[in-house]
């Protein structure tokens, strides 16, 4: 195998690598709109230095068990570099 094909299949595994590695991040301007959300509805208990649409993060928001109507839930549509908030459940404190 001549050195040119070799240094190709070594960037192109690399960029493959690289490119499933990088997460998926919800917009900025849809973390400043849930901000402003959080303030309006005084919700304290949101984690802001985690990203909402991230499951696997500790503090993330999305539930895959949400709807029973006891916990915050935020449903998210991701493609493989950009999340977008879809919906948002946020139960009646009385």
């Amino acid at each position: 195998m001549s050195l040119t094909r070799l240094i190709f299949m070594y960037v192109l595994v690399s960029l493959i690598l690289f490119g499933f590695a990088s997460s998926q991040k919800l917009a900025r301007d849809e973390v400043d709109v849930l901000r402003a959300a959080a303030k309006v509805l005084q919700q304290k208990k949101w984690n802001f230095s985690v990203d909402p649409c991230d499951v696997a993060s500790v503090g993330g928001w999305r539930n895959p068990n949400a709807g029973k109507g006891f916990e915050d839930a935020v449903t998210c549509n991701c493609s493989s570099t950009l999340c977008h908030v879809t919906s948002m459940f946020v139960p009646l404190s009385l």
